[in-house]
């Protein structure tokens, strides 16, 4: 299977990644890919974000009500997001090399960044396809894409923690379980702390 799994082009790698999360980890790994190939990555699953962003405008139960200004700036809004997803994976890929490191794992931070956005393009077509499926829901519309949601960060969550726990050669799936919801926990944490001193500070 990890043969199966190495070879083919990236779309086969990406779909033939849920036969076994680990091995296709440890076969991009293999291929030791170059910064430029791990910056496409982060960049891509940032595009097949985007495109379920732009579906759910297009089709979501906002869009009656958008004008095509508004549509237009929150379209603009969206591209610009996928560069600040993009800084914000490399930050993600920081932490979670410090987190791994303190459960006892061994990669380097370039391994880190490569489970991280390896992970992120894995879970990228799972999570566009909730957000479509969602947009199909029309009586559900509001509740289905809050669903789609939280099932796209719960898949992209599964495929972190499978691809840290093999790049950091931790031996437990749950410890790798463990370093994502403890990243998830710091970045909130972080996120919830900056957003206050702006607040109360600016």
């Amino acid at each position: 299977m990890d043969q199966a799994i190495a070879e083919g082009g990236l779309l086969w790698r990406m779909l033939s990644a849920w036969a076994g999360l680990r091995a296709s980890m440890r076969a991009e790994l293999d291929r030791d890919p170059s910064e430029g190939r791990l910056l496409f990555y982060a960049m891509l699953s940032g595009c097949i974000w985007l495109v379920g962003k732009l579906m759910a405008l297009t089709f979501g139960p906002l869009a009656p009500t958008l004008t095509s200004d508004e549509f237009m700036a929150y379209a603009s809004a969206d591209v610009a997001s996928v560069f600040f997803l993009t800084l914000l994976l490399y930050g993600l890929a920081a932490l979670g090399h410090a987190v791994a490191k303190a459960a006892g794992g061994f990669g380097s931070w370039r391994q880190s960044r490569a489970a991280l956005f390896w992970a992120m393009l894995v879970a990228a077509l799972p999570a566009l396809m909730a957000q479509l499926i969602a947009l199909l829901m029309v009586d559900l519309s509001g509740q289905a894409e809050r669903v789609a949601g939280s099932v796209g960060a719960l898949i992209a969550g599964w495929a972190a923690a499978c691809c840290i726990a093999e790049a950091h050669g931790l031996s437990g799936l749950w410890r790798g379980v463990a370093v994502v919801a403890a990243m998830a926990a710091l970045a909130l944490t972080f996120a919830g702390a900056t957003a206050y001193v702006l607040v109360n500070v600016g």
